[in-house]
């Protein structure tokens, strides 16, 4: 694969596999502060394969403390393109867990691709209306209107946290700004399923959504977007967390036009921040 065929895979596949799974969203409030030292309640560890090859792999881990979220996601270029492609891009979100929604209050983005370093953070305003600032400034941004912008998830958010919205974390639609583009994410249920990921990094239950990818505006139109736009060319699974309202993507699979993006957890932890003494536990 060469470094070109990579960038095209994960620009149009990574970008897909990091925004698929969410709750909505309302006018944001002050959650109560989590500070960055807090010992996260959740970490995932995940590989992400394109056409049978090892892509990218990172992790991601979430605090969750009265009410609040602070979600931390790292993301590298690994197996055989890393050697012709250096890159990693680091993401934050800060928010609330507000019943069954989430509430992004602050995105901050880092991306270091061959030495070239990009920075974009995106603040919360009362309404949630989203407003991102780039370092360096970026040029020729499509202008997104606030009220397209307003009570739209983050990236992060919309990975690693879906709450589930009566039981069932499908059958919803979900609006994500990334400081560049608008889209709304379809989920449908699909079925439930028994899956086992790579590595054995999470074995049972899980809900099957398909998912549709719909350009609203900033998202550039080709085929690959009309792909996304098709109900069976994007799946997630989800596996709910034990004692908590809360579902995490445990595999997402899109189809590219140069072979499968398949995303797994490969290994996962979960304590659970009420207990006297937490526990580890890998969810199976």
């Amino acid at each position: 694969m060469s470094a070109i065929s990579f960038t095209a895979a994960r620009t149009a596949a990574l970008g897909v596999v990091m925004t698929i799974a969410a709750g909505t969203a309302h006018a944001a409030t002050q959650p109560p502060a989590i500070q960055p030292e807090a010992k996260p309640n959740i970490v995932a560890d995940y590989t992400i394969y394109i056409g049978g090859f090892m892509a990218a792999e990172g992790s991601i881990d979430a605090t969750l403390e009265q009410g609040a979220y602070l979600v931390r996601s790292n993301l590298g270029v690994a197996g055989m393109p890393a050697r012709l492609y250096n890159a990693r891009w680091d993401m934050t979100s800060e928010g609330n867990l507000a019943g069954e929604k989430l509430v992004p209050t602050r995105f901050a983005f880092r991306s270091d691709e061959k030495g070239k370093v990009k920075e974009r953070e995106i603040t919360y305003d009362a309404s949630g209306t989203p407003t991102p600032v780039f370092d360096p400034p970026e040029e020729d941004l499509i202008d997104i209107l606030p009220f397209e912008r307003r009570n739209a998830l983050d990236p992060v958010s919309a990975l690693l946290l879906p709450v589930a919205d009566n039981g069932n974390p499908c059958n919803r639609r979900i609006p994500v700004f990334d400081g560049k583009r608008r889209y709304d994410l379809h989920l449908e249920y699909e079925r439930d399923d028994q899956v086992t990921t790579r590595d054995n990094g999470y074995s049972g239950n899980a809900v099957v959504c398909s998912v549709r990818v719909m350009p609203r505006t900033g998202m550039k139109r080709g085929s690959f977007t009309t792909m996304l736009q098709q109900r069976e060319n994007t799946r997630i699974w989800l596996a709910a967390l034990d004692g908590e309202d809360i579902y995490i993507p445990v595999r997402i699979q899109v189809r590219t036009p140069i072979g499968a993006a398949v995303m797994d957890v490969v290994k996962l932890r979960h304590e659970t921040p009420s207990a006297d003494e937490k526990i580890d536990t890998a969810m199976k």
